[in-house]
């Protein structure tokens, strides 16, 4: 059985099925280099779709997912010129503003000890009192993390801080 290529395929089985695809993925965004670290490929390529890797490397969702389809000679259907609008970060949200975090976590230090972020900042969210603000350092932007606790109901906010992407979330 042949593996879909859409959006909600996860990179990590992909690269898996088909590791002549992460050359693709690097042409597409130096970002998609970190996929190289076997620590992020057992870890966050486990979880993280296309869509969210889109995010990560600042490519068009259906760019990506079109670029890995013809790199496996399946057909593509191309939209129409300027059908499709580029992906945009959220603004950051008034309890952001100015806020110090209560804790900063390191996404590194967690992944180098075979820890998950997600799980790291959503066990300290749970513990926290309502309304605390925890921070976590990303070398990248963290797409699935942001969307993995905020489908568990927390206010997130990620933003470039020079090297890093700083994710603010609010228990």
């Amino acid at each position: 059985m042949t593996m879909q290529i859409n959006g909600d395929t996860k990179v990590g089985p992909l690269l898996d099925a088909h590791p002549e695809l992460e050359e693709v993925l690097v042409g597409l965004s130096p970002e998609f280099k970190r996929l190289q670290n076997p620590i992020l490929r057992r870890t966050v390529a486990r979880i993280a779709t296309l869509s969210q890797a889109a995010r990560i490397g600042n490519v068009p969702a259906p760019d990506l997912v079109r670029a890995l389809r013809r790199a496996l000679g399946e057909q593509v259907v191309e939209p129409p010129p300027g059908h499709e609008a580029p992906a945009g970060r959220d603004p950051e949200p008034e309890w952001a503003r100015g806020v110090q975090p209560a804790e900063w976590l390191d996404a590194q230090a967690i992944l180098a000890a075979s820890g998950s972020p997600v799980g790291v900042l959503g066990a300290r969210l749970a513990e926290a009192d309502p309304g605390t603000v925890l921070g976590l350092r990303v070398p990248f932007y963290p797409a699935p993390l942001v969307d993995a606790l905020r489908q568990r109901g927390h206010a997130l906010f990620a933003r470039e801080a020079g090297a890093v992407w700083e994710v603010l979330a609010r228990a």
